[in-house]
Parts: structure tokens; sequence; C-alpha cells
């Protein structure tokens, strides 16, 4: 398994099929509502975002994770703090560990950018979600209710200090 940063038009091409891949099937399956690829080109171009790709032994595309610094607005607390935006597995390549290699490597290059926070938020009830966060060292930051996509709909945050 090799994990690179994510630099060319084909890098893109293929880290937003393996996330259209991955998240069509679970509940949060359309990716247009909360996340937007071309934010996602811009801040990697200001160096502001990070995007990882992992890729098999035969080149393919596997997984992606992307990162971003929090709003520089907020002074050295913006900059200190980065948030796990998305990570993706392909369907049929879970539970290979692919998710937590492109995590360890996240974690080091933004450390690498004097980051000294991470953290991600999910909804409340993703379970696996948060399993899969906090036996990588994060742990629990509070929750926010009805924070995404109306009432009903609460995120838990996840924090690791790097």
């Amino acid at each position: 398994m090799t994990i690179t940063p994510v630099v060319s038009s084909n890098d893109f091409i293929e880290i937003e099929y393996v996330a259209e891949q991955a998240f069509s099937v679970t509940p949060d399956s359309s990716l247009s509502e909360w996340l937007s690829f071309s934010e996602m080109k811009k801040n990697i171009t200001d160096h502001r975002g990070l995007c990882l790709k992992a890729s098999n032994e035969n080149g393919k595309t596997v997984g992606m994770i992307y990162a971003q610094q929090e709003n520089p607005i907020n002074g050295k607390e913006g900059l200190d703090k980065w948030v796990i935006v998305i990570a993706a597995v392909a369907p049929d390549e879970t539970g290979k560990k692919i998710g937590e290699l492109l995590l360890k490597e996240l974690e080091k290059q933004v450390k690498a950018r004097d980051a000294s926070k991470l953290f991600v938020y999910t909804n409340k009830d993703d379970e696996r979600v948060i399993h899969f966060y906090q036996k990588n060292g994060y742990e629990d930051a509070g929750w926010i209710r009805d924070y995404q996509y109306g009432k009903g709909n609460s995120a838990v945050f996840l924090l690791k200090y790097l």
C-alpha cells in the first residue's frame, strides 16, 4: 500500500470516485450536500488543506483522507488546529487497515505543518466511525445537538493532540 499526496487532476478524479463509492453504502450517501471538491482543491492549492490517497500494489486508488486548517481568522488557534473533513475507503477494500494507514500519515504530515490538534466530527449515532477514531487515539470532545442537516442529527466531536 502506498500513501501519497493528491496533487494532479487525475488524482482528484480518483479520490472523488472512491469517496462516492464509500458513501453510496452509508446513510450519508449524498456527498454534494456537505462536501465541495472544488473548495477542497482550492484549500490544497492555498496550502490550507491536505489530501492523501492510498493506492494498492496495482496502482489503483482505494482510499482517501482530507483535512484542512481551522479558519485562520482565529489566529494561532486556527492555524494549530486541523479538522478531518472526509475519509473514505472503497467498499471492497474495507477491513485492510487502509483507513488507519491514511490517518497515521495524515497526522504525521499535519504535525510537520505545525498543527498541534486534529479533530473530526461525525453523526452522533455513527458508532462504527466513532469507534475507528477512538481506536486510533481520538478522545470525545463533546457533541452539538442538531448540528448537521437540521433537527435530530447531532454531531460528536473527537480530538487528538499531536
